[in-house]
């Protein structure tokens, strides 16, 4: 990236002030992310008389472990004690005078506590009552704590951190996979860590938060608290642009404490009925059982904590044809066109499809162990290690429009294994350091279910729904893994009244990922022409058809045939060996920071700081004459040397004892996922070569024997087989002669996505109801997106709407990475309510209103799936327009109450709940005519004035009257309609949980409890429906453009974009016992 003179500057001096002052507390070789994992204690010492005391010592105390922290009060007064485990109870001195005692500390946040040379604690506490203690987040901004006791009351039926923080409004935690959508933003966008290393997505194949798509990776009981960052305005937090989700473990003390689980559930304790529709459920059973313990192997210095979990549950899968009793049933979907299909699978291509696919299963094993060791008062270390392997059942292509015969589906795997250290040291009372090395390896696999040699056979019908059998085209040559090496070096420095954080961070990612689609077996598509076929076509056999000039065949008629209508194969270049196209490429993120924490007067604490951050890789695509000699640029750009400068200020005013005011602005990146840059390392024409064999007439077919046969690869199997000549063009390909088609590549010109985020908010304390309040304003720049460089303007519709078409001699299907110049734009408010009452009950509240954009989705990990699942009507420059991931309204409420009716014996009921509207998707038409290679409709939805519109030709197959009226049902008004301007319908659930403890042996006791997923349907099986939108934009009209530019509408499908969740929406009842010391 070439960069300005004072870009350069900027960098060099930053870079210079920051890294001089590094060294000087420590040497170090390469540095990661520093997300909190602690917490702080800071104020002010003053005498009796108000007057500040310097050289207080001021010492604190973990209660649990007997560690000791020492600091000395500055000229001013000022002191701060950091690195504190969260949690506690702490006991606080003044030169060895006990002044209080916390009771906890939370993640993250720096507690606010004024001392008084010579007074006894009886004197302190009434300060405190006073008001003149508080406790604020190093970072001010919109975020969410939640301790030990949220983790131990919540739900929690997926004993995931996700079934705790989803009570904050803010954050949609949605389907089987559990994606978290926070604030209208893209999951992609988020990170998760854990004790300083980062368990999110790194490589971004995932929507569930996690790099393992099986499940979270570290034992549930292993979590001492969780923070919901959203906009932290603090230079040491980076790595996202949308949520920071940051967990820390459990330490031990010297007391040992731990517990021993067990939860069971199968189908007889699950519901199987929703909105009026029966649901057919096979046989299962579901376990989670494991064990956890802290204690002190040597105490007040040596501790030690582990967990082990254990997860055995099904995954419904299973799917079936209309009034097969099997799973989901797709409506659209015959018993004979199902038997049909399997029959010339077995009878013509030699193949065995398998029959209705049913339910898998899941497993997941996680061990996790930690060690702290308190070198003496002054130094602290940790070491944490955590193991995750995992498998789940899954189907590849399983929306309302989609079924897919049973050997489709494939085993998704996940192993994960994380080793991080951690020294704190406090050197003087006025400067300390924290230092965290770790490492992480990630291997993924993705294994198809059936024979791996058969091709990714989808046999769509006029409705645009599609049957899928064989192996998935993303699944032929699949395996993928990472490592990433983390090293962090923070500093602070207390200087009057200001406390001065600095520090530098590296974050190495080495990829190694074999993503060769279409190389074992290929994909074939097979396209319905049967849309306006009069009544005799349907007397007619396949080949009747295809021979009739007036009758047009159906996807299963191609599929009988032989025909195709479009054949992908892809391997190595000029070796046609899938290996020899794996990408591998490294990318080092650095950091350098630098923040003044400072407080002016008495009331209100300032944060102010820079965080510089770039990017090195000297890793670069496979570099591809043909296309640049084509195109007149390079395909080989990477991301080395961009860069980002992000300014962030955060102001918290204690305005007086009941209300605190909060604001800031600030810089953010991060999140996007390096699956994108992978892309271009995977597709470069050369050492993955992509081709296409089209054959949309039906001219030839590839079953042999017949005057128009083509000629096969490898044993001649037709469906096993690709044609010869994609083979050959695979095998042509050299660096002077290499497919300048079907490539992805990164701009030249890349620029860092980042978002700006403004927040004020308040926290108001009336009569014990604590209120919270914020108001979040995002703006993007540089937004991610992908084009076609392939594709140029060549004309318009009546309408004014560009057409766009490849450019000879320039290739085709070439997809960009580069930057928008749209800016979209985000609002969110939220407040939430919660009270703690003496009776036992407390109660929390919220409500968040989201309005936001994005220019796209960016849904897929495929260059070409993210360019075409964007609703738009200008291919070249979409349009910022609503997200694709926001909720518009969402409520939640907990409730929980507790007391011991039998003995000391508590007895505790929890319930959780939210409402919320359904997220957006988009009504569109054919997109045939309007752009290259786009088969399926993408462009928004043009209503037309009435059956009088000049700028639309109807066809006698169009049913205009049905069409209104489904317009009308839908609202939609005429003219073009707006990207994700409908919404799916709204969805409730609420969860309960029932504990008892019972007396087991002197203090050991036992729990059991009962956990239920959605009570309302249980209540009322019309109750409880969990709906999403539809994946892929809503193709409303088949359409085309005629030689006049104006619109043929051809055919009206009749759909919506609800996707109702069936497996979600149904109650289930889950058993538990524990035993806890």
């Amino acid at each position: 990236m070439k960069k300005t003179l004072t870009q350069v500057f900027a960098r060099k001096a930053l870079v210079t002030a920051i890294s001089t002052a590094a060294i000087g507390v420590a040497m170090t070789p390469m540095l990661a992310q520093a997300q909190q994992q602690s917490s702080a204690i800071a104020g002010r010492v003053v005498d009796q008389q108000g007057n500040p005391a310097a050289s207080a010592e001021i010492t604190v105390i973990d209660l649990r472990s007997g560690t000791r922290r020492t600091a000395r009060s500055n000229e001013g007064g000022s002191y701060t004690v950091r690195n504190l485990a969260v949690g506690g109870p702490y006991e606080v001195r003044v030169n060895g005078v006990v002044q209080t005692t916390l009771q906890s500390l939370s993640l993250g946040d720096v507690y606010q506590l004024p001392l008084v040379v010579g007074r006894a604690s009886d004197a302190m506490e009434e300060v405190i009552v006073l008001g003149q203690e508080s406790s604020f987040n190093v970072a001010p901004g919109p975020s969410a704590n939640f301790g030990i006791a949220d983790l131990e009351t919540a739900v929690a039926f997926e004993r995931d951190i996700k079934d705790v923080f989803a009570i904050d409004p803010r954050i949609n935690v949605e389907g089987s996979n559990g994606t978290v959508n926070c604030t209208g933003k893209s999951p992609r966008f988020n990170t998760t860590t854990l004790d300083g290393v980062r368990y999110g997505d790194q490589f971004g194949l995932n929507d569930n938060g996690y790099g393992t798509a099986t499940g979270m990776p570290f034992p549930f009981d292993a979590i001492e608290q969780v923070a919901v960052e959203i906009a932290p305005f603090d230079v040491r937090y980076g790595g996202f642009s949308a949520c920071n989700i940051n967990a820390v473990t459990k330490r031990g003390g010297n007391e040992w404490h731990g517990n021993a689980f067990y939860e069971y559930t199968d189908d007889s304790l699950r519901g199987d009925e929703f909105d009026g529709q029966d649901f057919n459920l096979q046989t299962y059973e579901e376990k989670f059982y494991g064990f956890s313990a802290n204690g002190a192997l040597i105490e007040d210095k040596l501790f030690v904590s582990f967990a082990y979990e254990k997860q055995e549950l099904p995954r419904f899968l299973a799917q079936g044809f209309n009034g097969s009793g099997s799973g989901e049933e797709r409506d659209w979907l015959s018993e004979s066109d199902f038997n049909r299909v399997r029959s010339i699978a077995q009878n013509t291509y030699n193949y065995e499809p398998g029959g209705l696919p049913g339910d898998g299963v899941q497993e997941g094993e996680k061990y996790f162990g930690r060690i702290d060791w308190n070198i003496n008062e002054n130094h602290q270390a940790a070491f944490v290690y955590n193991y995750y392997e995992g498998f789940q059942d899954r189907a590849s292509d399983s929306d309302d429009n989609e079924f897919e015969f049973e050997n489709h589906y494939y085993v998704k795997g996940d192993e994960n294994t994380t080793f991080s250290g951690f020294l704190s040291s406090q050197w003087t009372d006025s400067f300390s350091t924290d230092i965290f090395i770790g490492t992480q390896e990630q291997i993924d696999s993705q294994v198809t279910v059936g024979p791996k040699d058969f091709g990714d056979h989808q046999i769509s019908d006029a409705n645009r729904n599609t049957i899928y059998l064989g192996a998935d085209d993303s699944r032929q040559a699949n395996a993928l893994s990472y490592e990433a090496n983390y090293l962090r070096l923070n500093a602070e420095y207390l200087f009057r009244d200001h406390a001065i954080s600095f520090g530098y961070h590296r974050e190495e990612l080495e990829v190694f990922n074999q993503f060769v689609q279409h190389s074992n077996g290929g994909e074939y598509d097979y396209f319905d022409d049967s849309a306006g076929n009069a009544a005799f076509c349907a007397d007619l056999d396949a080949q009747g058809r295809f021979d009739s000039d007036v009758c047009g065949t159906t996807g299963i008629d191609k599929f009988e045939l032989g025909r195709p209508s479009r054949v992908y194969y892809g391997s190595g270049g000029g070796t046609n060996d899938p290996d020899d196209a794996a990408a591998n490429f490294t990318n080092t993120l650095n950091a350098v920071f630098i923040q003044d924490d400072y407080t002016i007067g008495d009331s209100l604490s300032v944060t102010m700081g820079l965080r510089y951050e770039w990017w090195e890789s000297s890793d670069n695509p496979a570099f591809n004459q043909a296309f640049t000699d084509a195109n007149g640029f390079r395909n080989d750009a990477n991301i080395d040397g961009t860069d980002l400068l992000m300014p962030r200020v955060g102001l918290t005013w204690d305005y007086n004892e009941d209300l605190v005011i909060r604001g800031g602005f600030g810089l953010y990146s991060g999140g996007n996922p390096n699956v994108w840059i992978s892309n271009s390392y995977s597709n470069d024409g050369i050492s993955n070569a992509q081709f296409q064999f089209r054959n949309f007439g039906g001219d030839v077919t590839l079953l042999p024997g017949n005057p128009d046969s083509v000629p096969l690869s490898r044993e001649g199997r037709p469906g096993y087989d690709v044609p010869q000549s994609l083979v050959d063009d695979v095998l042509a390909v050299t660096d002077a002669d290499a497919n300048d088609s079907f490539l992805a590549l990164v701009d030249p010109n890349y620029e860092q996505p980042s978002e700006w985020k403004f927040s004020v908010g308040a926290t108001y304390d009336w009569n014990g109801w604590v209120v919270d309040a914020d108001y979040l304003f995002t703006r993007g720049e540089d937004v991610a997106y992908y084009v076609d460089v392939s594709q140029q303007k060549v004309g318009e519709t009546v309408l004014g709407k560009p057409i766009y078409d490849f450019i000879p001699g320039r290739g085709e299907s070439n997809f960009m990475l580069t930057n928008s110049n749209q800016n979209p734009e985000s609002h969110i408010f939220s407040i939430s309510v919660r009270k703690y009452f003496d009776n036992g009950f407390d109660i929390q509240g919220g409500y968040a209103f989201t309005d936001a954009e994005d220019v796209s989705p960016m849904t897929s990990s495929v260059a070409g799936s993210n360019f075409g699942n964007v609703a738009l009507n200008d291919i070249v420059e979409p349009a910022a327009a609503t997200s694709n991931y926001v909720v518009p309204h969402r409520f939640t409420l907990r409730v929980g109450y507790r007391n011991t009716f039998f003995g000391d014996n508590e007895t505790r009921i929890s319930m959780y709940s939210f409402a919320q509207e359904g997220r957006p998707q988009s009504y569109v038409m054919g997109s045939d005519d309007l752009e290259g290679d786009q088969r399926f409709g993408r462009h928004l939805l043009y209503v037309p004035t009435g059956m009088d519109d000049a700028a639309v030709v109807f066809e006698d197959s169009f049913d205009y009257a049905a069409f209104e009226a489904w317009r009308q049902k839908e609202g939609l008004s005429r003219g073009f309609q707006k990207r994700n301007e409908n919404f799916a319908d709204w969805s409730y659930r609420m969860d309960l949980r029932i504990d008892q403890e019972f007396p087991l042996y002197n203090d050991i006791k036992a729990l059991g409890y009962l956990k239920i997923y959605n009570v309302l349907n249980m209540v009322n099986s019309d109750w409880g429906v969990q709906t999403s939108p539809q994946f892929f934009s809503v193709q409303a009209v088949e359409s085309s453009i005629d030689d006049q530019g104006r619109y043929v509408f051809e055919s009206f499908n009749d759909d919506d974009i609800n996707d109702v969740q069936e497996e979600r929406s149904l109650w289930e009842v889950r058993l538990g016992f524990s035993v806890q010391f």
